[in-house]
């Protein structure tokens, strides 16, 4: 135990301050959809939500509409946000050469597309009632991903994450050796530094799953991102190498290219195209897949090359994704797409406020202990009379069971979200209700 209590005690101090960081930045962020809809000037946000299986449907006129009203632009890549009733174009000059990619969001200009009316908007001109609100949250997002230093910070407060998994699973280890004297949500107050600790003993096994799980699936992030550039590049080599220089997109329209892909892959949704682009030495379409389900993974796209012969004969190339990036997409889920409703997010919202007091209290509890402890019987940390393991555990038990269903379950649609956020707040009310009767 006194291993785990170092390991807890010296972790914790190294990746305190960034993961203070993380929490008060993924604060705003839970809200960053409804902050972003208010902060909008605009006078029609509503639109008709569509499918992942009709919405391409719609690409050619929103590409037509697009060059007639851009006739100095061309299109590099397409996306689509079904539930919104949007297609994204990424236009940019028609004498530049930067690189433009669907996937990656990077290069050029974006304008929306709305099938539904007939409508575009300009994604990077967008009105907002206070700049100051947009550039705040700007700033927490790069904050909470890069902590402002790119790639290198994403790296960095992956590693950060990581050792903060380790904080809280040894916090975990030590919670019952330093509760056998201590019932759960039962706050001592014989000294300063024992009520601090008191608080950060019972606030940190409460959102002790809640916490491990979100700074996993933040390492995981990493691993995705980081994973998932060298799949795309790997597979980019693989196909110049395997696709006969004759095989292009010269002879084949976007239509016709989308047809042949929902045919070869009646399996999968398209989340993206890279359009052909003979300067970037680009000559097929490139398709980014992933497997048609209720709530397909945004972030993951398996790539497939497709072109035609001088006679029009249609092939494609593809490699699927590597095991370790499925894994670690649906890792990302558990971090972005199960707190979906307002109601989750206010959970959450609770639940990370708790999580920045119990690195507050750990901290401050810390601080001020004094180098002397006194200790009153010969076992060390522990009594003499300790309370058996079954009442030590039985509450955590069940509040980790009950918030790690709160943040599973809503990954299985609008059925699992109500059923998530309940399990969540019966996980709250217990402490609550134990701390209450302690008090």
């Amino acid at each position: 135990m006194q291993y785990w209590y170092k390991i807890h005690r010296w972790i914790s101090l190294l990746c305190v301050v960034f993961f203070l960081l993380l929490c008060i930045t993924g604060l705003p962020l839970l809200f960053k959809m409804e902050i972003h809809d208010y902060n909008m000037v605009q006078e029609n946000m509503q639109h008709a939500s569509l499918n992942y299986s009709s919405v391409w449907q719609h690409v050619e006129d929103g590409e037509n509409t697009i060059l007639t009203n851009y006739p100095n632009k061309v299109v590099k890549a397409i996306s689509v946000q079904p539930d919104d009733g949007r297609i994204l174009y990424r236009i940019q000059d028609k004498d530049s050469k930067k690189i433009v990619d669907a996937r990656l969001s990077m290069g050029g200009e974006q304008v929306a597309y709305y099938p539904d009316d007939n409508t575009l908007q300009n994604w990077h001109r967008e009105v907002v009632k206070s700049p100051f609100v947009a550039k705040f949250m700007h700033i927490m997002h790069l904050l909470h991903m890069y902590m402002g230093l790119g790639k290198g910070g994403m790296v960095f407060l992956g590693f950060m994450c990581l050792l903060s998994f380790v904080s809280v699973v040894s916090g975990i280890f030590i919670y019952g050796p330093f509760m056998k004297k201590t019932r759960f949500a039962e706050i001592s107050h014989t000294s300063s530094a024992a009520g601090w600790f008191g608080w950060h003993k019972f606030l940190g096994i409460a959102t002790a799953a809640w916490a491990a799980l979100l700074c996993f699936s933040g390492v995981m992030i990493v691993v995705f991102s980081l994973g998932y550039g060298s799949y795309i590049s790997n597979v980019k080599a693989a196909a110049s190498q395997n696709m006969s220089p004759q095989i292009n997109a010269e002879h084949v329209s976007l239509p016709e290219a989308i047809s042949f892909i929902n045919q070869q892959f009646n399996k999968k949704y398209i989340l993206s195209i890279d359009m052909p682009d003979k300067r970037l030495n680009r000559s097929r379409y490139v398709f980014y897949l992933t497997p048609a389900q209720d709530r397909p993974t945004e972030f993951m796209g398996q790539l497939v090359f497709v072109g035609a012969d001088g006679q029009g004969s249609m092939q494609y190339y593809t490699e699927p994704l590597p095991a370790y990036l499925s894994f670690a997409a649906a890792s990302l889920d558990l971090h972005i797409h199960n707190h979906d409703t307002i109601t989750l997010k206010i959970i959450w919202a609770v639940l990370d406020i708790i999580t920045i007091v119990v690195i507050v209290t750990g901290f401050v509890g810390w601080w001020k202990r004094s180098a002397n402890v006194k200790r009153n019987n010969s076992n060390g940390y522990f009594p003499v009379e300790a309370l058996p393991a079954k009442s030590i555990w039985q509450i955590p038990v069940l509040v980790f069971v009950l918030s790690v269903a709160g943040m599973v379950f809503p990954l299985y649609g609008t059925n699992g979200e109500p059923v998530g956020a309940v399990m969540l707040l019966v996980a709250i009310i217990i402490c609550l209700w134990y701390w209450y009767k302690r008090k």
